[in-house]
Order: C-alpha cells, then structure tokens, then sequence
C-alpha cells in the first residue's frame, strides 16, 4: 500500500483481487421462458442410432467495471513567493497561486470466473511526478526532498501538458488459481501506507509526508492468498520501487499481512514490508520498508494510525501519523491528520539529522452526487530551515487549498 493511512479508504489490501470500479455491467446468460410454445415447424426425428446434435458450450460470465476523476486545485502559499514559489516536500500538491489539473483518471476492469483484467490511464500533474519517479527508476521521492529521488527537475518544473503528464498506473492480469489464490502479473500500485494516488479515495486531499517516502508502483509478480475469513496474505516478487525497467540485477521482495478481526467488519491491521537493492548496480546497501496501517469505523467517524520505518545502510528515518473523519451530515465530513518524521544520518536528504512535523484541518462538502469540494489548511515545520520564502530559508511553511472533485 503506499505512503500514509488509507485516509479515505485505506489504501485496502485485495488478496484476492476482483474486479472494482464504479459501475458494474454483467452480461447475462439467457434464461428458459418458464413454458415452450409448440414448434411452428416439426422437429426432424434423428434416424435409429444416429448421434444427437453436439451443444455449443455457453460462455461464462463476463463482468465489466469502470471508474473516472478528475481532480483540480487552487493552493494559496502563505509562506512561499505569493507569486510563484509551491510548497516544499508536498507529493502531487506542488503547485501554488495556478489552477491545477492535479489527476484525471479512467480505469476498467473485466472479471471472469478464472481471470481478470485491470487497466488505470491517468494523466495531469500527478502522472508527471509519478513518471519522473519511474524515470528516476528508484525510490519514490524522501519525506522532505522537493522532487522525487533520481530526477534532477524540481515537481514545478514537470507540469506541462507533454508525453510526461500521461501515465499508465495500473495494467495487470489476474490469474484466479483457487477460490482463495490468486495471482497478479503486470504493473500494479503498492500496498504500503494509508494514503493512494487517487485524492478522492484518501480522508484528506494533500498526502502526509510519510507518503512521500514509500513507493507508488510497482512491475512484476503479486500473489494473493486468503488464508481465513479474516486473515489475507500477499507476496511479492518486482523490480523495485517505481521502475518498470529495473536498475539492477537485484529484485525486490514483499510481504503483506491484513487482518480483520472476527465479529469485527470496522477494524482492520495491515503489516508490509518491501526489502531489496535499489542501487542502479549489483552491490550496494539493502533498502528496507516496514509499513504498518490501522483504522477503525467508530459510529459516524474513523481514526487511523500509519507508522513507517525505512533504512538504507546506515541512513534511516521513521515516522508515525494519527488521522480521524467525521461526518457531521451525510454530506459535510470534518477531517485532520497530525504527523511527525526523524532522520538520521541524512535519510531524508536534506542535512544530517531532521524531524519534521505536520498538522493539517480539512472540511469536505458533497455539492451532488460523484461531486464534492474540499478546503484544507496545512502547517508544515521542521526544527531546521529548510522551507523557503522568497530568497529567505524558515523552519516553517503555511497552505490553504481548495479542491473540487468528480468522481465514479
């Protein structure tokens, strides 16, 4: 799952996929009027000892699935250059004083008895950053970098409408093996953290940092199991974090455990771990990921807790994020997050030893069905500067935005 609590729906783990999406269509078999008029024509009478007609075998059922965004924002900086500075170390929310595209999506799935298919195309500001992490062809960008890791190009300055802004998020195969097992080939999101690509499917519209630290996508080999009711298994086998090309000859294994306990449908535990070399060489320090995901449904309202670990050789950082929603009317819903991050040994990538911090307010508001807006305040801090105003460095940086997103 990827970077922070699946703050709208959890990043939720599916061991044994099937087809999601908005809509659903299935195509029906035919089915035998209760009474058969009498034949307008007799039938021919097959001579003694003649072989019956063969039967055409009927198609299995086929289910279809689809699902679309498109998702926009204005964000005022009240720290940055009111002109044109964004925040620093935001994931997709890089952008200040400009309407933004942020993410424009359409996926389908089909569904059959023994497979499926997933396909997801998105295109926008999101898709650019998500390619220059795939270019970069190594992790997703560290908790407080202003660009994904391996790209030379601030986020700012990959936000235009190219061949970048077009990405293939997700386009995998499923194998159905057995009712409880089933196997994934292709390119898929991750299963660390809370948080997703996708603003509609999280509490809150902008990521926490720890999402900012764990991978979006990943190539190769994912299989589901679930071993009870109420414990799922998934392993992985893939390149690595983010590269569909992999930078060495190295793979990178995964562990995921979900678990709902019994007689209790509104909690939910999910344990992963990714761990491989993902040095663009053969040698080099192993990267380790320990993702863990909480929540739970308290009446009206959900909390969630995200904690991760990531050490690279001797460079490591931790970090943990408490979040809640509550649903005031069926349409107005109240959501915060509060989060912090310590570095060691220049994990982060700015300076030798960090701690960030993060609060952020946010207010939702359902206008019409598939359609709603939301208005969020975010503080980000640091006990070094490292948040720029103008030419000026400060330990501290101030946003508001406000988002409108369609959704099916």
């Amino acid at each position: 799952m990827r970077a922070l609590v699946h703050l709208i729906p959890l990043p939720a783990v599916l061991l044994v996929p099937v087809t999601v999406g908005a809509q659903e269509q299935t195509v029906p078999e035919a089915v035998p009027a209760t009474a058969s008029p009498p034949p307008l024509v007799a039938e021919a009478t097959p001579a003694p000892g003649s072989a019956p007609s063969p039967t055409a075998p009927s198609a299995p059922p086929v289910s279809f699935s689809w699902e679309a965004l498109a998702d926009m924002y204005y964000m005022a900086n009240f720290t940055g250059d009111p002109s044109t500075q964004g925040p620093v170390g935001r994931a997709f929310d890089t952008t200040a004083n400009n309407f933004a595209l942020n993410y424009a999506k359409l996926g389908v799935g089909v569904d059959t008895a023994s497979v499926a298919f997933r396909l997801d195309l998105g295109a926008g500001h999101t898709a650019a950053i998500v390619n220059s992490a795939i270019k970069g062809g190594s992790a997703a960008q560290s908790p407080g970098t202003t660009s994904p890791e391996g790209s030379s190009e601030p986020a700012s300055a990959l936000l235009g409408l190219s061949s970048s802004d077009f990405l293939i998020q997700q386009a995998f195969g499923t194998w159905k093996i057995t009712p409880d097992i089933a196997l994934d080939a292709g390119r898929f999101v991750t299963t660390a953290g809370a948080e997703v690509i996708e603003a509609s499917k999280n509490w809150l519209y902008s990521r926490s940092f720890l999402f900012n630290g764990i991978p979006f996508l990943h190539t190769g080999l994912r299989l589901n199991a679930a071993i009870t009711p109420a414990l799922k298994l998934q392993l992985s086998l893939v390149n690595g974090w983010n590269n569909d090309v992999d930078n060495n000859v190295g793979k990178t294994g995964g562990v995921s455990v979900a678990f709902t306990p019994p007689n209790s449908d509104n909690t939910t535990v999910v344990v992963t771990s990714y761990f491989g070399k993902e040095n663009p060489h053969s040698g080099g320090d192993t990267k380790i990921l320990v993702d863990g995901v909480f929540t739970r449904d308290i009446g009206k309202g959900s909390v969630g807790l995200n904690i991760d670990y990531l050490k690279t050789g001797d460079a490591w950082w931790w970090g943990g994020a408490i979040m809640g929603r509550y649903f005031l009317t069926e349409s107005f819903n109240l959501a915060m997050r509060a989060e912090f991050i310590t570095s060691k040994k220049g994990a982060i990538g700015v300076g030798d030893d960090l701690a960030l911090y993060e609060g952020t307010l946010m207010g939702g508001y359902v206008v019409a069905q598939h359609f709603e807006l939301r208005a969020e305040l975010r503080g980000d801090f640091s006990d070094k500067e490292i948040f720029s105003k103008g030419d000026e460095v400060r330990k501290n940086q101030i946003t508001g935005t406000i988002a409108a997103l369609t959704y099916f």
